[in-house]
C-alpha cells in the first residue's frame, strides 16, 4: 500500500513539475521580451534625442527578442505535445 503511495505521488509530481516548467518558460520569454523592448525603446530615445546610442542597448534587442520567440516556441510545442499525449480534443 505505501509503495502505491510513492508511486502516485511521483507521477502527481512530474506533472506539476512539467507546469511549473512551462511556467518558467513562459515567464522567461515574456522577461526577455519587455527588456529587449526597452532596450530599443532606449535605444530610439538616444537617437531621438540626437545622443549616439549605447551600444548596449543596441544589442540588446538584438539578442533578447530572438530568444523571446525561440522560448515561445518551445512553450508552444511542449503544449502541444502534453495535450497530443492526453487526447484532449479527440472523440
Amino acid at each position: 500500500m505505501e509503495a502505491q503511495r510513492r508511486i502516485r505521488d511521483r507521477t502527481e509530481g512530474r506533472a506539476l513539475s512539467a507546469t511549473r516548467v512551462d511556467t518558467t518558460i513562459v515567464v522567461a520569454a515574456v522577461a526577455a521580451a519587455a527588456i529587449g523592448a526597452l532596450g530599443l525603446i532606449g535605444v530610439l530615445g538616444q537617437a531621438w534625442m540626437g545622443l549616439t546610442p549605447s551600444p548596449l542597448l543596441t544589442y540588446l534587442p538584438m539578442i533578447l527578442v530572438p530568444i523571446a520567440v525561440i522560448l515561445a516556441c518551445v512553450a508552444m510545442i511542449r503544449a502541444a505535445i502534453r495535450r497530443r499525449q492526453t487526447g484532449v480534443g479527440h472523440r
